[in-house]
C-alpha cells in the first residue's frame, strides 16, 4: 500500500478524536480510480482483516483486502477534484472494461 502525503493528513483530519482506525467496507469505482467506503473504528469486525501503512490503521473486509493493500491512496483537494481516491494494479475480472 502507497498513501501519499496528502492523503495521509486528509485521513488524519477525517478521524474523530477518540478513534485509531479507518473500518473499510468496500469501494466505490474500479482499478483506475475509487472511491474507499471507509468510517472511523476502534477495533476490526469478525470479517475484516488489520492493515497499517505510515501510521494509519485500517480494519478492511476480506473481500477487498487484496486489493486495498495494494492501493495507492492520493486526495485531489481541487475546487471539481475526485478527493480521497484508490487505484490499483488491474486484476482479471475487474469492471473497469479496459
Amino acid at each position: 500500500m502507497n498513501v501519499s502525503e496528502t492523503a495521509k493528513q486528509r485521513l488524519i483530519s477525517l478521524l474523530p478524536e477518540g478513534f485509531r482506525a479507518f473500518s473499510v467496507s468496500d469501494f466505490v469505482g474500479t482499478c483506475r480510480g475509487s472511491t474507499p467506503v471507509l468510517q472511523p473504528a476502534n477495533q476490526p469486525q469478525a470479517d475484516q482483516q488489520t492493515l497499517e501503512c505510515q501510521g494509519l490503521i485500517f480494519f478492511v473486509n476480506r473481500d477487498i483486502y487484496t486489493d486495498f493493500r495494494d492501493c495507492t491512496l492520493d486526495y485531489d483537494r481541487s475546487l471539481f477534484g475526485k478527493g480521497l481516491i484508490a487505484t490499483w494494479p488491474h486484476r482479471a475480472g475487474c469492471a473497469c472494461h479496459s
